[in-house]
């Protein structure tokens, strides 16, 4: 289950980047779906809504799976999100699951600097 589990997390965050938003919704989340995104309602609908209209304003977003951790019944994955040219990303992701899918998530982001001092970079 365990694997099974981190390929849904991210087959589910590689489809929310695409046209695909609701479609993913329906195959990897429960009806009763809620999130702790501090820029949405926490209701499944609120969120996909969101991430609809977040790929119509940044068509060409690109997003990397970095890295992936599972602790049944959780799965956290680490992403780069290019958001436009200039404009780019780390993001945690955590999801807890019941069984197959995804039952609750959340997610926290740093924008990734320009000229960060840091020698081993953000990811």
């Amino acid at each position: 289950m365990e694997s099974k589990q981190k390929e849904i997390a991210k087959a589910f965050l590689q489809g929310v980047v695409t046209d695909k938003v609701r479609e993913v919704y329906d195959l990897y989340t429960l009806p009763k779906f809620k999130h702790h995104n501090g820029f949405f309602s926490g209701d499944r609908e609120s969120l996909l809504l969101g991430m609809i209209q977040s790929n119509k304003m940044f068509p060409n977003k690109k997003l990397t799976i970095k890295l992936a951790v599972s602790e049944p019944p959780y799965v956290t994955l680490l992403s780069h999100v290019q958001i436009t040219a200039g404009k780019e990303v780390a993001v945690v992701h955590m999801y807890r699951f019941e069984g197959e899918k995804i039952a609750e998530m959340w997610d926290i982001s740093q924008e990734v600097p320009q000229d960060s001092p840091n020698e081993n970079g953000v990811f």
